[in-house]
């Protein structure tokens, strides 16, 4: 419990106090439960001798009891909680067992969906907090328990009225068997059932985590991820509970100090400078976050993330991974400034003697006739080629095409015809035959 009352004035005293050693502690005033007439006292912040740490809080004196009606009373509490719990859960000799399914995706909402009846209106009426609709019966039902045991200080007579009965197994498994915290001993279990060189039994069903956030930090991707638990020392060897997700809207809202209860597929990695025991969230419903009070010091009530949008679901996935296969590099087009096309024909140069001019006197002699342009040849397909000479006109022939007609070409003037290639003489030494040896 964080919350007390003074037994003679009925004011309010506070867990948080403690550790400050006031009056009422060191004068050990006797004390009362925060909500009935249960005698209570104080205890500061200690260290078990497994390692685990607990923060102040209040317990019940020796041979008191709660109220019937005080929602610290454990009895209480798991008769509330099996009403509530749709179904999952069952209360037998005054021990709760939580009915567990096999896969994750059991753990949804889909529950929600399958016809179930809302909790009776005796269980919402008493004075039991829940948490919102938001999260499913199960997940709920496992912060109520973890919230309630953050209340006792997770006292070990508290802890083993939890039981959880997985799929397909016998017998049910303690509480700590199922949800993970908040003690380095009770990570560093997990971490070695996860770890495929030890030869305990990896867990065959979802696993729930339970811690507080010691810091938050982002990946290269400006993901926000926080570390429940930080350089956590398990006989000498240190370790690292880490929660991170894909979708940045899971993890924001979860800042230094707030207590989370994560459940899912939780796995061990070694490869970076100390192993990280992390659980990558793939849905809101898999994180249950709630704070402390710092006026009162009691918990507040425990929420989930925002629902993920579709438009989340298709954008925000993980990044793949960069592949080890060489490919090769797709060849860059080379630059068109240094090369001459193949289908454009070079135009020849031009003659060193232009032609006579049409009002030359040896064109004004010849009257009558007409000399027409010389006939365009056909654009070379790869190599330009000589244009042909033009034809003699002294021979008073008819061009074959009316005189109207255009020609398909624009006239070229004449080139001369190409020297002939001289042939390169072959060296002394190798054109002398050679002589045959005897």
């Amino acid at each position: 419990m964080f919350r007390a009352r003074l037994k003679g004035s009925g004011r309010d005293v506070f867990a948080v106090q403690i550790d400050d050693e006031p009056a009422w502690y060191t004068g050990k005033h006797p004390l009362l439960c925060g909500e009935c007439d249960a005698s209570v006292h104080g205890k500061g912040t200690y260290v078990k001798g497994n390692g685990a740490s607990y923060r102040a809080h209040f317990a019940l004196n020796p041979k008191a009891k709660h109220a019937p009606a005080c929602s610290f009373n454990p009895v209480e509490f798991l008769t509330t909680l099996a009403q509530a719990a749709q179904g999952l859960a069952h209360v037998q000799d005054g021990v709760l067992r939580l009915t567990l399914p096999n896969n994750l995706a059991d753990l949804g909402p889909e529950l929600e969906s399958a016809g179930l009846q809302p909790p009776p209106e005796e269980a919402t009426s008493r004075r039991i907090n829940t948490v919102p609709p938001a999260l499913p019966p199960l997940l709920n039902c496992a912060a109520k328990i973890a919230r309630f045991l953050q209340l006792n200080a997770f006292d070990d007579t508290a802890v083993k009225r939890f039981k959880v009965q997985p799929h397909g197994y016998k017998a049910p498994i303690p509480w700590g068997r199922f949800c993970y915290g908040p003690t380095p001993e009770s990570y560093g279990q997990l971490a070695t059932r996860l770890d495929p060189t030890s030869s305990a039994r990896t867990p065959s069903h979802p696993v729930a985590v339970y811690g507080t956030v010691q810091r938050v930090r982002k990946d290269r991707a400006e993901r926000p991820f926080v570390y429940i638990a930080d350089h956590a020392d398990l006989d000498g060897r240190e370790f690292e509970v880490v929660l991170r997700s894909m979708h940045p809207t899971l993890i924001q809202p979860l800042t230094a100090g707030t207590h989370v209860l994560a459940v899912g597929t939780w796995g061990l990695f070694t490869d970076g400078r100390v192993p990280q025991l992390r659980l990558f969230a793939e849905e809101a419903w898999q994180i249950a976050y709630w704070h402390t009070d710092a006026t009162t010091g009691l918990p507040t009530q425990p929420t989930s993330p925002p629902a993920l949008t579709v438009h989340q679901r298709t954008t925000e996935r993980p990044a793949r991974r960069p592949s080890t296969k060489k490919t090769s590099r797709r060849p860059t087009p080379p630059s068109t400034r240094h090369l001459t096309p193949t289908t454009t024909p070079r135009r020849p140069a031009q003659p060193s003697t232009p032609d006579p001019p049409a009002d030359s006197p040896d064109q004004a002699s010849d009257t009558g006739r007409h000399t027409p342009p010389p006939p365009q040849p056909e654009p070379p397909a790869d190599l330009p080629q000589a244009a042909p000479s033009a034809p003699d006109t002294s021979a008073g022939t008819t061009p074959s095409e009316p005189e109207s007609a255009a020609p398909a070409f624009p006239p070229r003037p004449a080139s001369p015809p190409p020297a002939p290639r001289r042939r390169k003489r072959l060296p002394a030494w190798l054109a002398r035959p050679r002589r045959r040896r005897r």
